[in-house]
Parts: C-alpha cells; structure tokens; sequence
C-alpha cells in the first residue's frame, strides 16, 4: 500500500504534499506525488486548416519531471524517498490509475479565485472522490500543515 498525492501544476499542491507526506510516515508507507501531463496544441493554421508542422525542440515530459521534483523539493524540503511518477493525459485518470493500489489518495483543492473561470468539468477533486478505489482527502490550499 501506498499514499498517493496529486499535484497540481498551477500550485504545486504543497498542502496536499506535506499532509501526505505526514500521513505515509504515521502509517510508515511509501509516499507517491503524481503529476499529469498533456503536450503542446501546435497552433492553429489559418482557414480551418489543420495545424502546420507539431511543436518541436519541446521536452514537455522532461519538464513535468523536474517540475514535479521541484514541486516535492519546495514542500518537504527534498524529494528522498518520494516516487515521483508523470503521466501523459488527464489528471483524472493519472490518478485513478495511480491510486489503484493506494491506502489513500490525497489532492488539493484548487487555489483561491481558480474556481470563478474554472468549468466543473476541470476539477479535478470531485472526480476523484466519486471514482477512486481508496479513500481521498482533499486539502484546501489554504491548510498549515498538520502535526
């Protein structure tokens, strides 16, 4: 078994982060931080034509990876023995897979003033919570850590 945090690439989740970090050391299990990618649109070509040549010269896994590191590295203070894992797709489903064999799930709500342009269905939490095989908690961004 295992605790698996979600983190956010707008926030970095650091809440989320160190509530789970607490809570795999309390149940002395592994701590996993999954971070979900997609890559880069190309843009558009003009007349509804489709797009031109895909974006090249672009590592966007290679920059989800250390963006994820530094994520964990900014919230616990290194990522020693956190499991770092990106995903290519939805957060969603980075984390309903993730999770398939975790004790818990852990994900942050979404920062202050995120929610007044944000469509329901880019949430992430309430998908989660509906559709996750474990229990989840979901932090709010706003919480001191717990100790």
């Amino acid at each position: 078994m295992t605790i698996v945090v979600g983190v956010s690439p707008t926030s970095g989740s650091p809440a989320a982060l160190r509530w789970g970090a607490q809570e795999a050391e309390l149940r002395k299990v592994p701590l996993r931080a999954v971070l979900a990618w997609r890559p880069p649109r190309p843009p558009g070509a003009p007349g509804g034509r489709p797009p031109g040549t895909p974006l090249t010269g672009v590592d966007v896994e290679a920059d989800a990876e250390k963006n994820l590191h530094d994520f964990v590295a900014a919230a616990l203070g290194a990522d020693d023995g956190v499991e770092c894992i990106v995903v290519k797709g939805s957060a969603v489903n980075a984390l309903l897979a993730a999770a398939s064999d975790a004790a818990l799930l852990v994900v942050g709500e979404p920062r202050q003033g995120a929610l007044a342009g944000a469509r329901v269905a880019r949430l992430v939490a309430p998908h989660v919570v509906l559709r996750a095989p474990c229990p989840v908690v979901v932090m709010p961004a706003s919480a001191a850590t717990i100790g």
